[in-house]
């Protein structure tokens, strides 16, 4: 007798089926998770200038003062710009830090993340 060996083209065909219906719902779900690690290191980052800037306050120095940027705030943040650009908009008295979303970030349902002087953090669901 001849013994044949081997795979048949639909054993073939139903392998390359449910490989493709795996990657149909893994790879959205893998995407997630890449965004909110992202996500989760701007909030970080916004933290740590914020950490920054309560800690010049402390030593007599204005929010608003010129030397107050994010690469001098926070010389380990993530300010290459391409998922996040920061930016500070502050006075005297008050602040707000905020993590402007970009290139594929854009892609993630929070919007624009913000921290201000008093704590509050926004968008609301994000943090």
């Amino acid at each position: 007798m001849n013994e044949q060996k081997g795979v048949t083209l639909i054993e073939l065909l139903i392998t390359v089926a449910i490989i493709g219906i795996l990657t149909a719902i893994a790879y959205p779900s893998y995407q997630s998770h890449v965004l909110k690690s992202y996500r989760n290191q701007a909030m970080g980052d916004l933290v740590m200038i914020q950490l920054a800037l309560e800690e010049k306050r402390t030593k007599g120095h204005t929010y608003n003062d010129t030397n107050n940027t994010v690469a001098n705030l926070c010389p380990s943040c993530d300010i290459s710009g391409e998922r996040y650009n920061y930016a500070i908009t502050a006075t005297t008295t008050n602040y707000t830090i905020t993590a402007a979303r970009q290139n594929a970030q854009l892609n993630d349902f929070c919007t624009d993340l913000t921290i201000k002087n008093t704590g509050q953090t926004g968008p609301a669901g994000c943090w």
